[in-house]
């Protein structure tokens, strides 16, 4: 329940795959060690206070960086069929529970000078909350949807546009 595993396939071949999840990783402030066909963070960034760069991203559409949310990320690369590489990415999520239950202890607090009815209701929806950005987003789907984009042949181009 604390790692999440993600399969995904690209066709780009595994070296070329694995140099992009480099990059992405430091960009990332993520400190890693690279083996033959895989990748082992060995440190990931801790985020402690609001003005801290590292925990900003221009990667995903959010702004976050969502590798400081997690303890740890994997990355194999195993060659497939016709010409395509399958990309096995392993999430350890043991920093996500951590902050979603501080965060939840934190509600339960502010719920208990609630009245009983909506301290309930507070709770609740304040730990589902916490579980669902926390641990599923920024945890999972969000590091997953990252390395997606860095493996597409052709990677967005962000445009800028000024208003006036």
């Amino acid at each position: 329940m604390l790692d999440k595993t993600y399969e995904l396939v690209c066709r780009l071949s595994s070296d070329t795959a694995l140099e992009r999840i480099k990059t992405l990783l430091s960009k990332e402030w993520v400190k890693y060690r690279a083996d033959n066909h895989s990748i082992t963070s060995i440190k990931t960034p801790l985020v402690l206070a609001g003005f801290d760069p590292r925990g900003y991203s221009h990667a995903n559409w959010v702004g976050v960086n969502p590798f400081g949310y997690v303890s740890g990320v994997e990355v194999r690369c195993e060659p497939g069929d016709n010409g395509l590489t399958k990309v096995i990415v392993r999430i350890d999520r043991c920093r996500a529970f951590v902050l979603a239950a501080s965060s939840v202890a934190l509600g339960a607090l502010v719920a208990s000078a609630l009245p009983p009815l909506g301290g309930a209701i507070f709770i609740i929806a304040f730990s589902c909350a916490a579980w669902f950005g926390t641990v599923s987003f920024l945890g999972g789907s969000l590091i997953k949807r990252e390395i997606a984009d860095h493996l597409n042949e052709a990677p967005r181009q962000r445009r800028w546009y000024v208003l006036e």
